[in-house]
């Protein structure tokens, strides 16, 4: 996930003051702020000691503050029922035409 204070986010919107740019990214992050090294730094303490981490073997470790399961929607409800409307009434308005071939045509 973003980690605060990192080149990586400095990269992200060069010229934008770079307390604005994370302040956006955090609100799209479920827990409300970015990562921090000390998260970073405990998932790996995790995986190396012999009492938590000493049976995984290989898996994917996701440290991000939720943020890899939750996306807001990308389009407004309304819009897509709007779309979702008019892709019906395309599909409804083509129906096999009772001419002698029967092939279907778009009224």
């Amino acid at each position: 996930g973003p980690i605060a204070d990192t080149p990586g986010m400095a990269k992200l919107a060069p010229g934008i003051d770079g307390k604005v740019v994370q302040d956006m990214i955090a609100e799209g992050i479920p827990i409300g702020r970015l990562g921090r090294g000390f998260d970073i730094g405990m998932a790996a303490v995790f995986l190396s000691c012999e009492g938590s981490g000493g049976f995984i073997t290989g898996d994917i470790l996701v440290v991000d503050g939720g943020e890899w399961l939750y996306k807001p929607p990308m389009i407004e409800r309304e819009m897509v029922a709007d779309l979702s409307r008019s892709v019906e009434k395309k599909s409804r308005d083509m129906r096999p035409d009772s001419s002698k071939d029967g092939r279907i045509r778009s009224k």
